[in-house]
C-alpha cells in the first residue's frame, strides 16, 4: 500500500484526546518527520544568525582594533556565507511546515467531507448550516495556521532565546542573567492574554455561525 493511500485513509477518531497537544502529535500522523526537519531548519538558522553576532563582535574587536585589513576579504565571504547558508535553512524550514500543515489540512478537509455526508437527515435537521460551514472553513483553516506559522513560531522563538541565552552566557554571565529578569513577567502577561483572546475568539466563531446561517436562509 502506498503512503498517499494510507494519509488518505487516515481516520481522525483516532487522534481524539483530553490533552490537545497528544492529540495535534496524533493528526501529524506520517508528517512527523517532516515537521520534526522544519523545526530543525529553524534551529539551525537561529544558530547561524547568532554566529553572525559573533562574528561581528570579532570583526569590531580583533580586526578593526588591531588593523587586521588582510582578513577583511574572509570576514566579507564569511557574512555572505552565513546569510546565504541561514536563508536556505529557513526556507526549507518554511516548506517543510508548509507541506505539513497543507497535507493535513486537505486530509482534515477530506474526512470532514466523508463524514458529514454520512450523517443523519435528523443531524443535519436539527443543526444549523452556519456551524457546519464553520467547522469545515474556518476550523479547519485554524489548524492549518497553526502547523504552518505559529507552531513553527514558538519553536523558533524558543529556540532563538536558548541559543542566545547561551551565547550571552559565554561572553557576560552577569549580563545574561540580567537580561532575563523580565521574561517570568512576559510568560504570565502573555498566559492572561492568550486566555482573553481565546475566549474572545470563541465567541466570535460562534457569532460567525449565526451570520452564516443567516445568510445561507436568507439568499
Amino acid at each position: 500500500m502506498s503512503a498517499s493511500n494510507t494519509l488518505s485513509k487516515f481516520d481522525f477518531k483516532t487522534t481524539v484526546s483530553d490533552n490537545r497537544l497528544v492529540g495535534l502529535w496524533r493528526m501529524m500522523t506520517g508528517f512527523r518527520l517532516v515537521y520534526l526537519g522544519a523545526v530543525a531548519g529553524v534551529g539551525i538558522a537561529a544558530l547561524l544568525r547568532t554566529g553572525n553576532y559573533l562574528l561581528l563582535r570579532y570583526f569590531v574587536d580583533d580586526v578593526l582594533e588591531q588593523e587586521k585589513l588582510g582578513a577583511l576579504p574572509l570576514i566579507a565571504l564569511s557574512f555572505v556565507g552565513l546569510a546565504l547558508v541561514q536563508g536556505a535553512f529557513s526556507f526549507l524550514s518554511g516548506r517543510w511546515a508548509a507541506q505539513t500543515a497543507e497535507g493535513i489540512t486537505r486530509r482534515l478537509r477530506n474526512y470532514l467531507y466523508d463524514h458529514i455526508q454520512r450523517l443523519s437527515f435528523t443531524y443535519h435537521d436539527k443543526t444549523r448550516t452556519g456551524e457546519l460551514i464553520q467547522r469545515a472553513t474556518s476550523d479547519v483553516d485554524a489548524v492549518r495556521r497553526f502547523f504552518a506559522d505559529q507552531a513553527i513560531g514558538m519553536g523558533r522563538i524558543v529556540l532563538l532565546f536558548v541559543i542566545n541565552f547561551v551565547a550571552l552566557i559565554e561572553l557576560n554571565a552577569q549580563l545574561a542573567l540580567l537580561s532575563i529578569v523580565v521574561v517570568p513577567l512576559i510568560v504570565v502577561m502573555s498566559a492572561f492574554f492568550f486566555t482573553k483572546v481565546s475566549k474572545a475568539y470563541e465567541a466570535f466563531q460562534e457569532q460567525e455561525a449565526k451570520l452564516s446561517t443567516t445568510l445561507q436562509e436568507n439568499l
